[in-house]
């Protein structure tokens, strides 16, 4: 079990795949709203990022949130958007891992298995 971030820019799509993590065993906090910021006191085990909607805010939060050396540790998983889109975070985040949101859920174990 992971405590997880998960961002994403629509509430309703957001909460539908956070329920998928819940249910495979993590500890979910969901970012939806543009306002909503993600406190430097209380960092995940894992960061999921969707580039379904918004991805530069995406970007944004990823960068924000490797910024500091201590959170570098911290691993980065962009999930679904258009190729385009995936290829721009991975231009950035060579580091990140990149998914399905079909595999979402066993890429989250695996990368909390091996903490």
């Amino acid at each position: 079990m992971a405590r997880v971030t998960y961002v994403h820019w629509d509430e309703d799509e957001a909460y539908a795949v956070a329920r998928r993590l819940i249910t495979a065993g993590h500890e979910v906090t969901v970012h939806w709203a543009e306002g909503e910021g993600m406190r430097a006191d209380s960092v995940p085990e894992v960061l999921v990022i969707s580039l379904e909607r918004l991805p530069s805010h995406g970007r944004a939060v990823a960068k924000w949130l490797w910024s500091a050396q201590y959170r570098r540790a911290i691993p980065v998983v962009f999930v679904g958007g258009r190729p385009d889109s995936i290829e721009r975070a991975r231009a950035q985040f060579g580091d990140a891992v990149f998914c399905g949101e079909h595999e979402l859920a066993a890429v989250v174990s695996g990368l909390a298995a091996s903490r």
